[in-house]
């Protein structure tokens, strides 16, 4: 197959381009190492979920266009139906929720914003500790979910283990350690606008994974400018804390992600951040029994380039070890099925916070 050397017309020219934006999305059916590096190699678009036979594509309007011009089998990635969003909370719906427990829980917890997403919902975030409300020395811990909207899984997992943590204090012994020696942090929804419309990119169609400064690329300042809210938001929040260690929330495979997402050079710690994603893995049942990654492990590089991660940025200009965990093949499955996700990854959690003691 003859590939174009250039983009098509309509797509936006890579000197313009200040943010990944994700306007058409498909599915690329059996692609061919030619066409892979030529869609890898264009920073308009964003692959995603590399499996054996295809692979998650995004980018703006224009895209099917040159698929077609290329003769690039695919197919649609459709948005969230209404069907399958039954059962799920609204973004308000979850914000009444953490109200609800910042007021029952006044000692263990303070519910606080970061900031507003392009339709001005707030950024909430939920500090879990003893005498929450009191900042101190303890070590700080953060957890992010539901950064790409249509990825839900993250999002109901993180209110079940605030509610577990607030109503399990002083009755559960583990909860009560991690409230009694940490701080943790937990933004329970980075993109409430997604969530809304069940889309992966914010509502100026943004895709948020691909919106921090990469070390890697041209794009290599530690400046919020010119950036997404909701991203602006994170980097500010980072700035304010002394996270030493968190791991952000996805959907789409089941599998821990470690550094680096951005170049293929070995991580400087990579013994230590490959144990605690084993760890973590091996901790929640379902994702270190996986068949398509070895241990329920993966290098992020190895497996696809991610370019403007948060991950990476968290690491590689914060010093706060950051992992990414994929927690369910489907991306917005049947609400009944979240609790199951909730008990596998329950253990899993609670020991990634304590693993914190480890590197102080």
């Amino acid at each position: 197959m003859k590939l174009f050397s250039v983009f098509a017309a309509v797509l936006f020219s890579t000197s313009a381009i200040s943010s990944v934006f994700i306007e058409e999305s498909f599915w690329i059916k059996n692609p061919t190492g030619d066409v892979f590096e030529l869609l890898k190699n264009r920073p308009e678009l964003t692959i995603d979920h590399v499996k054996a036979n295809g692979f998650e594509l995004y980018g703006p309007k224009g895209l099917e266009q040159f698929l077609k011009q290329n003769k690039i089998a695919y197919g649609l990635l459709g948005t969230v139906s209404i069907e399958a969003k039954g059962g799920y909370p609204s973004p308000e719906q979850i914000e009444k929720e953490l109200k609800t427990i910042a007021e029952k829980y006044p000692q263990l917890t303070k519910l606080y914003t970061i900031g507003k997403s392009i339709k001005k919902r707030d950024l909430w975030v939920m500090k879990l500790s003893k005498n929450a409300k009191t900042e101190d020395k303890r070590p700080e811990f953060k957890y992010v979910a539901n950064m790409h909207g249509d990825e839900i899984v993250g999002r109901e997992m993180m209110m079940k283990f605030i509610k577990d943590c607030t109503d399990n204090y002083g009755k559960d012994p583990e909860i009560t350690n991690l409230l009694d020696k940490f701080q943790i942090h937990i933004l329970v929804s980075m993109n409430p606008d997604g969530a809304a419309a069940g889309t992966r990119a914010n509502a100026n169609w943004v895709d948020l994974n691909r919106d921090f400064p990469d070390f890697s690329t041209s794009d290599n300042q530690d400046t919020p400018a010119n950036r997404a809210p909701e991203t602006q938001a994170v980097m500010k929040w980072q700035a304010e804390h002394k996270f030493r260690l968190s791991a952000n929330f996805h959907g789409g495979a089941e599998v821990v992600n470690y550094p680096w997402d951005t170049i293929a050079d070995k991580f400087p710690e990579e013994e230590l951040i490959k144990d605690l994603s084993l760890e973590y893995a091996h901790k929640a049942p379902y994702i270190g029994a996986s068949t398509a990654f070895e241990n329920g492990i993966t290098n992020g590089y190895a497996w696809y380039e991610v370019n403007g991660g948060m991950q990476d940025w968290s690491i590689y200009y914060k010093k706060d070890f950051q992992v990414t965990i994929e927690l369910s093949n489907t991306k917005w499955p049947e609400y009944s099925k979240i609790d199951y996700y909730y008990e596998q990854n329950r253990p899993a959690l609670i020991q990634l916070v304590q693993r914190l003691e480890t590197l102080r």
